[in-house]
C-alpha cells in the first residue's frame, strides 16, 4: 500500500483478506470516502458506514473512522494501526495544509444511510441542518405564503426526508409523504442514460389524497442531471393534482463532474452548467431560468457555505468540485479542465464514456 499510494491519484479504499486470514484495511491519504472500523475483544470488523457495523452488534461507541492515509494489518492474529502514506504526498495535494483531509461532501448528502456516522458527523443530523437552512431562505425569501394553511412540505423519499422535516418544523407547517417510493426500485442517480427515464417514472408514486389543490415546497437533496425531478413535476400535477410546486435543493447546483468514483464525469449531461457562467455565482435570475425549464412555480437551491456548516466541518476539509470545479487533487483537476475543453469545444463524448476515456494524457 505504501508503494502503490505513490500511482495513485483520488478516492480508495481498500479491504484485503487473504487465504491465511491476514488482512489490511486502508483509507486513501485524504479520506475522499468514508471507512471505518470497530473492535470487540477477537472480533474486528471494517466497512465505508458505521451502521454496517452497528448491525452486525457493535456498540456505537466501538465504531471509530479510520484517519486519512492510515492501514490497519491483522497479520498473525496481531492488529497494529499505522499510517502508510508519505507526508510527501499528502503536501503536494491541492488541500489546505492546516487541514489535510478532503472528505467527500455528497456522502452526507445523499449516499450515506441517515443512521450512520462518517468521520464523527452524523448523517442525520448533518441533513436536518440543511433543512434548517433552506427554512432560513424561505423566511428571508417570502417568496411564498406560509401562513394560509394551504402550504405543505413534501420530501423526496427517502434521503431528502430529514431536510424536509426539519425545514417544515423551523416554518411551522406540515410535513406531508406526498411521495411513496416504490421499494423495488433502485437508485436512477446510477442507471444508464438509457434507462434513467423509465426507471425514474417507476420510482415514485404521488398521493393525490394529500397533494390535490396544496402549495407544495418539494425538498430535494440534489438535482444532477434532472431526468427524477422532471418526471416527479409532471405527475405531481398531472397525477397529483398540486396547485403549486416550488422546488427546494438541500444541495448547491452540481456544475462539474466527480471524478472520484461517483458516475457523471462529463459537464454535458449535468443539469446546472446550462444556465450558469463558469465561475460565476448562481443569481436569482439563473433560478428562475432554471424552473422554467424543469416546469416548477419556483426554484431555489442552498449555497456552498451552508454545506460545511451543515457537516459542521470546515471547507478547506471538505471535497467540493462538483459544486465549485476545485479538486483536491492534480489528477482531478487536469480531468476537470479537460471536461472543460471538451464542452467548449463540441468534443465531449456522446456515447456515455467518461471524461477520462477521452483525456489525452
Amino acid at each position: 500500500i505504501r508503494s502503490v499510494s505513490r500511482k495513485f491519484d483520488g478516492a480508495y479504499s481498500i479491504v484485503m483478506l487473504d487465504a491465511n486470514g491476514n488482512m489490511l484495511v486502508a483509507r486513501d491519504p485524504l479520506g475522499i470516502k468514508p471507512l471505518c472500523y470497530a473492535m470487540d475483544d477477537s472480533m474486528f470488523a471494517a466497512a465505508s458506514e458505521s451502521v454496517a457495523l452497528v448491525n452486525l452488534g457493535f456498540h456505537p461507541d466501538d465504531v471509530k473512522s479510520l484517519e486519512p492515509g492510515h492501514a490497519i494489518t491483522i497479520v498473525d492474529q496481531q492488529l497494529q494501526i499505522e499510517k502508510y502514506v508519505e507526508q510527501s504526498l499528502v503536501e503536494q495535494s491541492l488541500v489546505e495544509p492546516s487541514q489535510p483531509s478532503a472528505h467527500c461532501f455528497f456522502e452526507w448528502i445523499y449516499f450515506a444511510n441517515v443512521a450512520s456516522t462518517l468521520d464523527e458527523r452524523s448523517v442525520y443530523v448533518s441533513r436536518t441542518r440543511l433543512g434548517e437552512e433552506l427554512a432560513d431562505l424561505e423566511v428571508a425569501s417570502g417568496e411564498i405564503p406560509l401562513d394560509d394553511g394551504n402550504t405543505i412540505v413534501v420530501p423526496v423519499p427517502d434521503t431528502s426526508k430529514a431536510a424536509a422535516d426539519a425545514m417544515a418544523h423551523r416554518l411551522g407547517i406540515p410535513s406531508r409523504e406526498g411521495l411513496i417510493r416504490n421499494r423495488y426500485s433502485g437508485r436512477t442517480f446510477i442507471e444508464g442514460s438509457k434507462t434513467r427515464k423509465k426507471a425514474a417514472e417507476r420510482k415514485y408514486f404521488p398521493l393525490r389524497e394529500v397533494l390535490r389543490g396544496k402549495r407544495i415546497i418539494l425538498v430535494e437533496d440534489s438535482i444532477v442531471r434532472s431526468t427524477t425531478m422532471r418526471v416527479l413535476l409532471d405527475r405531481l400535477r398531472s397525477e397529483g393534482e398540486a396547485a403549486e410546486i416550488h422546488v427546494r435543493v438541500a444541495c448547491p447546483p452540481i456544475v462539474a463532474p466527480c471524478f472520484y468514483g461517483i458516475d457523471m464525469s462529463t459537464i454535458g449531461e449535468l443539469f446546472a452548467p446550462k444556465f450558469m457562467n463558469e465561475g460565476q455565482p448562481l443569481t436569482e435570475a439563473m433560478q428562475v431560468e432554471m424552473a422554467r425549464d424543469l416546469g416548477a412555480d419556483s426554484l431555489r437551491y442552498l449555497p456552498v457555505e451552508s454545506i460545511a456548516r451543515a457537516i459542521d466541518k470546515p471547507s478547506s476539509a471538505l471535497c467540493q468540485g462538483c459544486i465549485t470545479g476545485g479538486y483536491p487533487t492534480d489528477c482531478g483537476q487536469k480531468l476537470y479542465q479537460v471536461a472543460v475543453e471538451n464542452e467548449k469545444s463540441g468534443g465531449a463524448p456522446t456515447d456515455g464514456s467518461r471524461t477520462y476515456e477521452s483525456a489525452k494524457s
